[in-house]
């Protein structure tokens, strides 16, 4: 617990100054990086086209940096990110890059000091629980994530794989046995919205922390249009669902927003945070895909200070989204904004409880 409050009290005394930085325009260090490795993907969700990357992304594997530019660009590009906590792995899949377990240590030898997470569809298990094996061996503190989307044939119809369950559930259970922390999200549909509830149970029996989150737009999913909205009764069985997740910031948020509260969360996407492409082009965040500047060309603090990323950060101002990755990235960078949640919250020991199991993953 001592970690967890010296960790809040740190990031509570930083709040006021980046406040400050983004009020007067002065540029920070990141604090996170999501970076989606390959938009290539196996999976045909319903929610999500990037698996069409042959369409959206013609160039496929000769579109994505290998190792050695990483490399590149993270010792050029030292400075800028020495004060980066967290990076997250994500994709398309990011298990169909044959070089994804040297990517994860390069990234973990130059950014020692930060945690990172990995997402998967947990298609291919075979190839994956290899890769985290090797990946153990250096780096047993990366969280890995396997999305479920619906017990059964949902998960199957919402991912548009027959056999998709028992694949991600033998990934799951899998990394679990290697001693991995695992996570997993479930994003709601006209689908699967019954199957919030099922869906955390079984994966609680597994010891496998949930959350859940609505259908996005933007250019982490190659979707423009509009997500399929929920019908009045479908959106009413989601809210009664979240009612039991009171204990999780971005949950019992994500119900008082349906439900019409505002949003209050400052965002701090472009700021404290960036999404980095396959091609190292970097964006304000993963709906945003406007991008700033490619990393091949510029040095990252350069593309961080141009005035496009200025008028981008204007722009986000009073962005009133909730997307799952921005919004964690947000609220640690204003922990003030959880503070006050947690204040008000009749169920804060359990809060407590539970964000001290998430700060502390196995094998650390």
């Amino acid at each position: 617990m001592r970690h967890i409050l010296r960790s809040s009290l740190r990031s509570a005394l930083r709040q006021p100054w980046l406040a400050h930085c983004r009020r007067h325009e002065r540029l920070v260090r990141p604090l996170f990086l999501d970076l989606a490795v390959t938009w290539r993907c196996n999976a045909r969700c319903i929610m999500c086209d990037t698996w069409r990357s042959g369409e959206l992304n013609p160039q496929g594997v000769a579109g994505e940096l290998p190792v050695g530019q990483w490399q590149a660009i993270l010792e050029r590009d030292a400075d800028f990110l020495r004060e980066v906590r967290k990076v997250g792995l994500t994709g398309g899949e990011p298990f169909l890059r044959p070089d994804i377990v040297d990517l994860v240590r390069l990234l973990h030898e130059r950014l020692p000091g930060a945690a990172m997470s990995l997402v998967s569809n947990g298609l291919l298990t075979g190839r994956i629980l290899k890769a985290l094996e090797a990946i153990r061996g250096f780096f047993p503190g990366l969280v890995f994530s396997v999305s479920l989307d619906g017990l059964g044939a949902v998960h199957d119809q919402v991912r548009g794989v027959p056999g998709a369950y028992e694949k991600s559930l033998a990934t799951i259970q899998g990394a679990r046995e290697l001693g991995f922390t695992v996570t997993s999200g479930l994003t709601v549909s006209h689908l699967n919205y019954d199957q919030i509830e099922p869906v955390h149970q079984m994966l609680k029996g597994l010891g496998v922390d949930f959350s859940c989150n609505l259908q996005e737009r933007g250019s982490n999913f190659h979707r423009d249009q509009a997500a399929c909205q929920l019908e009045p009764q479908q959106a009413q069985e989601v809210r009664r669902a979240l009612k039991g997740f009171a204990h999780h910031y971005y949950m019992d948020n994500l119900r008082r927003q349906m439900e019409g509260a505002p949003r209050t969360l400052t965002c701090y996407a472009g700021l404290t945070s960036y999404f980095l492409t396959p091609d190292g082009q970097v964006t304000i965040c993963n709906l945003v895909g406007d991008p700033l500047g490619s990393l091949l060309e510029t040095p990252f603090s350069q593309i961080a200070e141009s005035p496009r990323a200025w008028e981008l950060r204007r722009r986000l101002k009073d962005c009133t989204c909730w997307s799952q990755c921005e919004v964690k990235n947000s609220a640690a960078s204003a922990p003030w904004s959880l503070a006050r949640w947690l204040v008000s919250n009749p169920q804060r020991v359990q809060v407590l409880r539970h964000y001290a199991r998430k700060l502390t993953p196995r094998g650390r």
